[in-house]
């Protein structure tokens, strides 16, 4: 099913060939367009902190470019066009810090100010959005290498670095073998890598973020993509919000339409109710939301066409609503309510039991019956910052929860 009119067959897929040389070229060029130094730019008005900013972010970004070169990043199928790491990479880790600031300190202009806790949360985070991706170079390309544009040199190992001084030009083609669930395992690899590599392997960024294990243990979560351990109220929470910015902008830009609109329509619907107060998280059993998962119940699709005349079928609007999420990168998974009516629970510590059993509520609500007897659809971080743009925190009325979360639980280089 193709979801976004006038995007098969564009100019950009159907003259995609690989078999250009390109050269292999430095961070100094690499970032020298109008697009990348205003990225750079927006980071580092910021962090504020110059020697912040020159020791452990600006490093980073330049190795970071000098490892993707200008090879394009595929993941979604709908920008007709080909996005390059690089670009992608930078606009996500640019917003993210901006939803951060916005999110979590709108009272500042920057992070100038903010704790070394703080600080230590934000700096892993924007490695962790930088990188989001990167492991995808190790699993969906081949790479070879020339010394002059004819002159076979060898094919690159990612693992061994960057590409400097290996060769002095690229060219690369796609794997076929489809490596899709391996590359999540490979990116932190590939992250510590870069980090090593930009800023030391002794005192560098990577030995920053694990000199929390708390920090370590949600940075390594979400580049491998276990999004349930995300908390709703971290950091790391926006990470997704910024991904969904990026590509809706470009719908917007692009004036992409979308042909199966009941999916869209629906998501429009229920970010409307939520934000005119007609839907109310945790206050209805419709939608529930807790420190790590958000419950939508199948009911909402109903609602939703009964109010509206042009999509009179929930299983069809469900559909494309989960649609709608996979393009944004969004795992959907079903909770089956169903097994209450049957007497199979014992009680309450049972009725926890099962639900942990299953991957679903968090202990927080193991005690409510917060939803009535009927399927529903369970989603991380990613599902919430896709319905609604507001700051989780409050959304959650948990404004002592972030302050748990960024609790120092061991002790941090000063920075």
């Amino acid at each position: 099913m193709v979801l976004f009119r006038g995007l098969k067959n564009t100019e950009a897929n159907k003259n995609s060939q690989f078999s250009d040389s390109y050269p292999i070229k430095l961070a100094v060029d690499l970032l020298a367009s109008k697009d990348s130094q205003g990225f750079i730019q927006l980071i580092k008005s910021l962090i504020r902190s110059s020697r912040r900013f020159s020791s452990f972010y600006f490093p980073v970004i330049e190795k970071f470019a000098e490892f993707v070169q200008n090879l394009p990043e595929n993941q979604r199928e709908f920008f007709g066009q080909q996005v390059r790491f690089l670009t992608q990479g930078l606009e996500r880790a640019s917003r993210t810090l901006s939803l951060c600031l916005a999110h979590f300190f709108p009272e500042e202009a920057n992070f100038s100010n903010v704790s070394k806790r703080d600080a230590l949360w934000i700096y892993a985070t924007f490695t962790a959005a930088l990188f989001l991706d990167v492991g995808k170079i190790a699993v969906k390309y081949t790479v070879t290498l020339y010394r002059e544009k004819d002159h076979f040199v060898k094919q690159w190992d990612p693992y061994t670095g960057t590409m400097l001084g290996q060769g002095s030009y690229y060219k690369f083609d796609y794997i076929k073998e489809n490596l899709h669930d391996l590359y999540r395992f490979i990116t932190p690899i590939l992250a510590r890598q870069i980090l090593d590599s930009a800023t030391g392997p002794s005192s560098g960024g990577f030995n920053w973020i694990a000199s929390d294990p708390e920090v370590l243990a949600i940075w390594f979560a979400l580049l491998v993509g276990e999004e349930d351990r995300i908390p709703m109220t971290s950091f790391m929470s926006v990470i997704p919000r910024a991904e969904i910015e990026i590509v809706e902008n470009y719908r917007k830009e692009k004036k992409i339409v979308v042909t199966d609109p009941a999916g869209d329509a629906f998501l429009q619907w229920l970010r409307k109710e939520i934000t005119e107060g007609r839907i109310l998280i945790n206050k209805q059993n419709e939608l529930r939301v807790t420190e790590k998962e958000i419950i939508l119940s199948v009911a909402l699709f109903q609602q939703f066409a009964d109010s509206n005349a042009s999509y009179k079928h929930p299983e069809i609007i469900e559909k494309q609503f989960i649609d709608i999420a996979k393009l944004y990168q969004i795992s959907i998974s079903e909770l089956d309510q169903r097994y209450r009516a049957h007497g199979g629970l014992s009680g309450i510590s049972d009725l926890g039991k099962r639900y942990r059993t299953i991957g679903g509520l968090a202990a927080t609500q193991e005690n409510e019956q917060i939803l009535p007897i009927h399927r529903c659809l369970k989603g991380g971080v990613g599902l919430l910052s896709l319905i609604t743009s507001q700051p989780l925190r409050e959304i959650l009325s948990l404004s002592t929860a972030e302050k748990t979360i960024i609790k120092s639980s061991s002790p941090n280089p000063t920075i």
